[in-house]
């Protein structure tokens, strides 16, 4: 497990202190990239857009991104909607709900999504998993997609291989160069015009699967459930950092500079609390007059656990910019990185679990601590807060 998620650290972060010494970062709920920069993309945003040429690789997360400028590296997409409307020197590997090409992409292109539209061609390779997957431009080499509602058209210059549970369609006057070996319960809807030099290779099949197809589906799902599940709380991290800096680094600033006894009063506290809490819900509860605030309580207990957890890995992502690269400012990327670090602890048994369980508590008395003294200003907790 800890192999894959460096594997996911590494495919979305630089991949050397050089990178990123000429990289520009960004992140924010409504996010606009168009500063001029020497050197790699990383932003994340509710929403984003990049409108300024990208000299090197663009790396984007969020809810609807946008690139409407040329991209002279590789692009990494990861969201809602995605619109790729520029055209991109590298490879393209896009993942979400719905995605959109109209310009050349000079690498491969490799997309997961909901539906998936390619309407800019030429892509060197093309490897496509989607509900619905429309490639009307042609590709320049060889093509592999899986899907269920399926449609070809121009020119392939390559082997055209499909897996659909629905239909296949090629439009009229497509082309293609190889091969087309596609597995579909119907054979494909082949216009009289189009032309596939290699032949056509029909696999008839049914999918209702055996035995052994079940097992495997259900590991397969389990790896992209462990992998959106790793993938969601790595940016979730870097949002918490990225759109609340300022509450950020009061927290690990807080967390990590105290003395032990007041390191030892905050574990206790959060332990009170994550302990007492379900106890005063109980008591809360049984009663009429009570019920209303248990539930308004209960709402704000679910939601400090995440949130410790979360600002567990800031403080701990704080503590390697801090001793790694003698660097006191707060980063997302720091706040990812300590994600990844939990995650990798969090695979170890037992000792790993301690760690983690312990950095969760304790980073829930440090978060009431300054929810209390946001919420009372005027209350002081000097033995505790130091």
């Amino acid at each position: 497990m800890k192999y894959l998620l460096l594997a996911v650290f590494l495919f979305a972060l630089p991949g050397s202190a050089a990178a990123a010494e000429t990289s520009f970062f960004a992140s924010g709920g409504n996010l606009l990239v168009n500063t001029p920069t020497t050197g790699n993309v990383y932003a994340a945003g509710g929403s984003a857009a990049v409108t300024t040429p990208v000299p090197g690789d663009l790396t984007l997360f969020g809810g609807s991104l946008v690139v409407d400028a040329p991209v002279s590296g590789d692009v990494l997409l990861a969201g809602g909607s995605l619109q790729l409307t520029a055209p991109v020197s590298g490879d393209a590997r896009l993942v979400g709900g719905s995605i959109t090409i109209t310009e050349v992409i000079g690498g491969d292109l490799v997309a997961l999504g909901g539906s998936v539209t390619d309407l800019g061609g030429k892509a060197q390779r093309l490897f496509i998993v989607a509900g619905e997957a429309s490639l009307t431009a042609g590709a320049g080499g060889p093509v592999t997609v899986y899907g269920n509602t399926v449609t070809f058209g121009g020119t392939f210059a390559g082997d055209v291989e499909v897996v659909a549970s629905g239909r296949l369609t090629l439009l009229p006057e497509t082309v293609i160069k190889g091969e087309l070996r596609y597995r579909a319960p119907q054979e494909a809807v082949i216009h009289e015009s189009a032309v596939v030099t290699g032949g056509v290779h029909y696999t008839g099949a049914s999918y209702l699967p055996s035995i052994e197809e079940a097992r495997a589906i259900a590991l397969a799902s389990f790896g992209i459930f462990l992998f959106v599940k790793v993938l969601g709380v790595l940016i979730l991290a870097g949002l918490a950092a990225g759109v609340f800096p300022a509450f950020a680094e009061r927290v690990a600033r807080r967390a990590t500079q105290i003395s032990i006894r007041r390191a030892l009063l905050m574990l206790l506290l959060g332990f009170g609390v994550l302990v007492a809490t379900p106890v005063l819900l109980i008591l809360l509860a049984i009663t009429f007059v009570g019920l209303g605030l248990a539930f308004v309580l209960g709402l704000a207990y679910l939601l400090l656990i995440p949130l410790a957890f979360i600002y567990a890995a800031i403080v701990a992502g704080s503590l390697i910019a801090h001793f790694a690269w003698k660097r006191d400012e707060l980063r997302w990327s720091d706040a990812v990185l300590g994600m990844l670090l939990l995650f990798i602890l969090w695979s170890i048994p037992v000792v790993g679990w301690f760690i983690v369980a312990l950095a969760t508590v304790y980073l829930t008395g440090v978060l009431t601590l300054l929810l209390y003294r946001f919420a009372f200003p005027r209350d002081s907790l000097k033995e505790l807060e130091g």
